[in-house]
């Protein structure tokens, strides 16, 4: 299935869209779809650093998703990556 991802924060300097789609099983979770775009980023965005994808959240329109989740069927899924704050 295709699934939209839209991008924020630190990420938007990787994709000048701020947008990747990307092919992911049926049935996928959020665990899938980060591994799929870590895999994207390695391929694609020069200076990508994992380590902020591991640390970031996923979200799709309504709420925030655990990592087992499955992955809505219709609209984008959100990355979020960390904030800092004080």
């Amino acid at each position: 299935m295709k699934v939209e991802v839209s991008l924020f924060g630190a990420f938007r300097d990787y994709e000048p869209g701020a947008a990747v789609t990307l092919e992911v099983p049926a049935g996928a979770c959020v665990a899938d779809l980060r591994s799929a775009l870590a895999a994207h980023g390695r391929a694609h965005w020069p200076g990508f650093r994992e380590g902020l994808l591991l640390r970031s959240a996923f979200a799709s329109q309504t709420c925030v998703l655990g990592e087992q989740e499955p992955l809505p069927e219709s609209g984008p899924v959100v990355v979020l990556p960390p904030v800092g704050g004080g």
